[in-house]
């Protein structure tokens, strides 16, 4: 593994979270899936991540196929015991049914928290509702399984919200502009971009967000801003020649959501240059399917227009370690 030493902290690109050593609590981000939009795709899973602070293991976001993704790194799910899911878009939350499932099935000890915006209770709660006839059969043991209600709780998460994890961990939320209508925000339903800190040490997650100076304020510093991207006039192109049902109002409201919801690589440069970030790193690729190669020489141009720092562009099942300065 080759360290990258920065002025906020030194980074792992690796395949495979490792133990923490000596002193030095870990604060490590593995990109489970990093797939970006609701269309399944051969190469990529779909969003999710994991987030190891200090003793904890945490999902961020739990996209479809969470569940096999951590069985190909070799995490257990009784060592998850809490979600964020930054917003209830369903490529985002498709797999969390069967986070909670399994751990109830599996009857691991301890509460499964899911923090999340207003809109995550009535999620988790339908997925309890699906389990009453499970939990009435019962796992052939001869005693009736634990109720699923037991195994789960949840936090709804408000904007500007910081919730302490213990241990010197710290989460701070901030409503981004993903759910911005003609630049209105809707009090309502809010998609959220979250900080994680372990002393000095940070990670900002944007979710799904288009520009946004809360989103900036948030990342003032940080050691690693994982970002969502969009290749925008490829994407575009690729639809309209595979959607041939679309009408043309379907193709203008796509157009209008893709530019101004999500973050183009440009408008990442900026956002990265404002906040002087330590290190971008790129997820939830909104691209044709295919290669990302055809996409990546126009991403790191664009951003290279306003941001010098490192730029990844993540595949499934990479990790990024924080380390602590030597």
């Amino acid at each position: 593994m080759a360290w990258i030493v920065m002025a906020a902290a030194s980074f792992t690109v690796g395949s495979v979270p490792a133990l923490a050593q000596g002193t030095c609590p870990a604060l490590r981000w593995t990109t489970l899936g990093t797939a970006g939009g609701p269309v399944p795709t051969a190469e990529r899973s779909e969003p999710a991540n994991l987030l190891t602070i200090g003793k904890r293991r945490i999902l961020v976001d739990t996209g479809d196929g969470t569940v096999d993704q951590l069985a190909r790194i070799g995490v257990d799910l009784g060592t998850i015991d809490a979600v964020f899911i930054s917003h209830p878009h369903w490529d985002h939350v498709g797999g969390l049914g069967a986070v909670i499932v399994l751990r109830w099935m599996n009857q691991y000890p301890g509460t499964l928290t899911v923090y999340g915006p207003v809109g995550t209770r009535a999620i988790v709660d339908g997925i309890l509702a699906s389990l009453a006839t499970p939990a009435q059969i019962g796992f052939g043991l001869g005693t009736p399984p634990p109720s699923p209600a037991e195994a789960v709780s949840v936090v709804e998460i408000a904007d500007g919200q910081g919730i302490d994890l213990g241990e010197g961990a710290m989460v701070s939320a901030a409503a981004n502009s993903h759910f911005d209508h003609g630049g209105m925000s809707d009090p309502d339903n809010v998609s959220l971009s979250y900080r994680f800190a372990l002393g000095r040490r940070s990670v900002t997650y944007t979710g799904d967000t288009g520009p946004s100076d809360a989103v900036v304020k948030l990342a003032d510093r940080t050691g690693m801003l994982v970002s969502e991207v969009i290749d925008l006039d490829r994407l575009l192109q690729e639809i309209s020649e595979r959607r041939k049902d679309a009408t043309p109002e379907m193709l203008k409201g796509m157009e209008e959501h893709l530019s101004t919801h999500h973050l183009k690589p440009e408008a990442i440069g900026e956002m990265a240059a404002k906040a002087k970030v330590g290190r971008i790193v790129l997820t939830h690729f909104a691209i044709p399917p295919g290669p990302l190669v055809r996409s990546e020489p126009g991403i790191r141009a664009e951003i290279s227009m306003h941001y010098a720092g490192p730029v990844d562009l993540a595949n499934d099942l990479q990790t990024f370690d924080l380390g602590c300065r030597p």
